[in-house]
């Protein structure tokens, strides 16, 4: 990550984070991309880090819809719901691929690795072969290993309080300026 002021929007984001305690659902996210029909299509991710100050890092296979769709179209939203603390992050963004992968791959364990020499996704499954087992860390990273990063230019969260929802927005244009609005 760069050195780069940190907006503040993250320490909103840190605070939800740390309510959400230890729970595996606390670093899943929702990304939705845009198909080369120009419909929206939205899978459950997992958050994988920063790249920057204000840039998501997720991890995919070559061979996923999102991927293709980023040949198309970079647009994607993120949506990130905290149930502890009642809050609703939204992040518009660009999405590209980071060509140098090695220190994410490196990064997961052994049973996140084998998913990447699985059959292509989204096919049937064919009973009838043996399906993939554990690998071997020794195993080098598969062309397939795929990291995307979102680069993040406009926040919206909703704190859903009583008695009245709490709003805000931050833009990258505006210097990460947090504006209240009407939920």
């Amino acid at each position: 990550m760069t050195e780069n002021k940190i907006p503040i929007w993250r320490q909103e984001l840190k605070s939800a984070r740390i309510k959400e305690g230890k729970l595996p659902s606390s670093r899943w996210i929702q990304l939705c991309t845009v198909n080369n029909n120009n419909e929206p299509r939205l899978r459950t991710v997992v958050f994988r880090g920063w790249k920057t100050e204000s840039s998501i890092l997720v991890f995919t296979d070559q061979l996923s819809e999102k991927f293709s769709h980023l040949q198309f179209n970079s647009n994607a939203e993120v949506l990130w719901l905290f149930f502890r603390s009642k809050s609703q992050f939204r992040f518009k963004g660009k999405m590209k691929e980071v060509k140098e992968n090695i220190k994410y791959w490196d990064s997961l364990s052994d049973s996140a690795k084998s998913t990447w020499f699985w059959p292509h996704p989204g096919k049937e499954i064919d009973h009838k072969i043996q399906q993939p087992q554990m690998i071997s860390n020794n195993l080098n990273k598969p062309e397939r290993f795929v990291v995307l990063e979102i680069e993040i230019y406009s926040v919206d969260l909703l704190k859903l309080v009583k008695p009245i929802h709490k709003r805000y927005v931050w833009n990258k244009e505006d210097n990460w300026k947090k504006i209240e609005i009407y939920p």
